[in-house]
């Protein structure tokens, strides 16, 4: 670990003035040297203190800066870049290394020649984020705050008959969505909704294990076919939904390999068996 990655170190004498030592309370991660900066500049004796601890503070940030400006280049030649936001290759060079730092035009050019936005260079975007996913305690429910929609991932190893959506100790984490995509894209007006992850093969080769899938707990009814989580004699399954003539619900999966079966509509009372919800999107993990 380099130690501009490191917290920022102490320093106990400066240039022979009088000696200069930080609180012994832990400091602000290196990560927000910014808030670093404020919190420990309030504690400088005279002016070379203060600029002591806006040099430490500063060469982080500088670092910080040129890692987001690398990974936002990506596999652009930095010349390609330098050209066109009209400066030399070795200013794109020297902020990538944390040894400089562009003016407002220049920041401005980068972030558009990268995709991204100013404050996401700046390190800001990630900060925001953080506060909003703080302000996103577990629940069994979706919770939006701002234009994100926050819904529990859930782990339903434990209770297979669908009661883990009930148990907040089953939410392993709560993960952001746009809202505008729930609420418009998928049209899901309502906070009942669940993730979790893909168990088995039966979904292959759509859909493997550890794949995760977001579900609307209130479709219920499979009035719409598609696929569906249910629950069937104690186990929970993803399958596909098909409606036939006689009160015959057709139950298959993706995989040939598993064999699709039928129920029958005076069965639903006699055998425990449950729609739980409608799986409206999938994320794929690639191995």
């Amino acid at each position: 670990m380099s130690t501009k990655e490191a917290a920022l170190p102490e320093r106990d004498n400066i240039q022979g003035e009088q000696p200069y030592t930080f609180e012994r309370t832990p400091p602000v991660k290196a990560e927000e040297p910014v808030a670093w900066y404020l919190h420990h500049a309030a504690e400088a004796a005279d002016k070379t203190g203060l600029k002591a601890v806006r040099a430490e503070a500063r060469s982080v940030f500088m670092f910080q800066f040129g890692q987001r400006c690398r990974a936002a280049r990506g596999a652009r030649e930095i010349n390609d870049v330098a050209a066109t936001v009209g400066v030399h290759r070795n200013t794109i060079w020297n902020m990538e290394r944390g040894d400089s730092l562009p003016d407002a035009f220049e920041l401005e050019v980068l972030a558009k020649e990268y995709n991204t936005t100013p404050a996401g260079l700046l390190g800001g975007e990630a900060k925001e984020a953080s506060r909003r996913a703080a302000a996103a305690p577990h629940g069994v429910r979706a919770l939006q705050v701002d234009e994100l929609i926050y819904v529990p991932l859930f782990d339903l190893r434990e209770q297979a008959d669908g009661a883990a959506f009930n148990d907040p100790g089953s939410v392993l984490a709560m993960r952001p969505f746009d809202a505008q995509f729930i609420r418009y894209d998928l049209g899901i007006a309502h906070d009942d909704l669940a993730m979790f992850g893909v168990v088995g093969a039966s979904m292959e080769p759509w859909l493997h294990a550890k794949d995760a899938v977001l579900a609307d707990l209130r479709d219920r009814d499979a009035l719409t076919e598609g696929v569906h989580l249910i629950r069937l004699d104690g186990a929970l399954l993803m399958k596909k939904l098909q409606r036939l003539p006689g009160k015959i619900l057709r139950v298959s999966s993706y995989n040939p390999a598993y064999e699709p079966f039928d129920i029958q509509g005076h069965e639903s009372a006699d055998r425990d068996f449950a729609v739980l919800g409608r799986v409206r999107w999938a994320g794929v993990t690639f191995n």
